[in-house]
């Protein structure tokens, strides 16, 4: 019993307090009871009853601790066995797909040495295929060239006996001919002189006819040159003088001004008789009425258009005079 209460500390301090109240009550029944002995043994029975009471509780709660560290023990183990499971996993994941990526790198490697082993059979059999036609086309050639050789030399031979045969012809036929082309050119001679006289005659009258009509077109190309340089004299007069009007028509001499008998007048016209610039010549007058002519020049724009575009002239030299 002694272990007991060593081993539960606070059972050991409540069996100390019994005891004490025991005690204290044993002092107390001496004096008013004569029977001790009975009272001792209630005392001892009821601090053996406290400190069995006591121990079943710590036991107990003890139980509860174990419980509760075997469970967090059981959690621990449980989480770490999850962990080391999912690490598994994702090793074993990580494994799949580096040997997927390898089979794959592996895959490509052999198909890219497949197409390489293909590409060079392919290239060795054309390379062999163009070496058999090479060879054969060679051997072809020397066949032909062999018949053609042979082809000749019977060319050659059937030629000479022809050429002896066509060289005796020849001969004979040259006689025959060569007198043939004598009395030929003979007559040739004969006809082609008088053709020659013939053609030199009419040549003569064909150079005759081209001058005449060439001296009748240049007169009628200068007659008609005559003809129109005075018509565009006659309208280049007539263009002025339809300008000098609408000048006219547009100038106001101004009060007291001198008026000269003549002013020559520059005009710069643009497309449609626009007047780009005025400007007077030799014009001895007044300050107002030289004004004046450039107000009239300017006043006539647009300047009245020349019959033929021929005859427009940019730059315009007229001669003003008072009316």
């Amino acid at each position: 019993m002694l272990q007991q209460l060593l081993q539960h500390p606070r059972a050991l301090g409540l069996s100390l307090a019994g005891h004490v109240v025991v005690l204290a009550l044993v002092f107390v029944s001496i004096e008013f009871d004569d029977k001790p002995e009975t009272i001792r043994a209630q005392a001892e029975k009821t601090v053996q009853a406290e400190i069995v009471d006591q121990a079943a509780l710590d036991a107990r709660k003890q139980e509860r601790e174990d419980a509760a560290r075997a469970m967090r023990e059981a959690q621990q183990r449980k989480q770490e066995a999850e962990r080391k499971k999912k690490e598994l996993a994702a090793q074993k994941l990580a494994e799949a797909k580096r040997k997927q990526a390898e089979e794959k790198r592996q895959a490509e490697e052999k198909r890219k040495a497949e197409e390489k082993r293909k590409a060079d059979l392919k290239k060795k059999k054309e390379a062999e295929a163009k070496r058999q036609a090479e060879a054969k086309r060679k051997a072809e050639e020397k066949r032909k060239a062999e018949e053609k050789r042979k082809a000749e030399e019977k060319r050659l031979a059937e030629q000479k006996r022809k050429a002896e045969e066509e060289r005796k012809r020849k001969e004979a036929e040259a006689k025959r001919l060569a007198e043939e082309k004598r009395k030929r050119e003979e007559a040739e001679a004969k006809r082609k002189a008088e053709e020659e006289r013939k053609r030199q005659e009419a040549e003569a009258r064909r150079l005759a006819e081209e001058e005449k009509q060439r001296r009748e077109a240049e007169l009628r190309a200068r007659l008609a040159a005559e003809e129109n340089q005075r018509r565009l004299d006659s309208l280049r007069e007539a263009y002025k003088l339809a300008i000098l009007q609408k000048v006219e028509r547009n100038h106001q001499t101004p009060p007291g001004a001198v008026i000269p008998p003549l002013c020559e007048v520059n005009v710069t016209q643009g497309p449609g008789g626009i007047v780009l610039d005025v400007s007077l010549g030799d014009c001895k007058a007044s300050t107002a009425y030289r004004r004046s002519v450039e107000n009239a020049v300017r006043k006539a724009d647009p300047l009245p258009t020349p019959a033929d575009p021929a005859i427009f002239e940019r730059d315009l030299k007229l001669h003003f005079t008072p009316p």
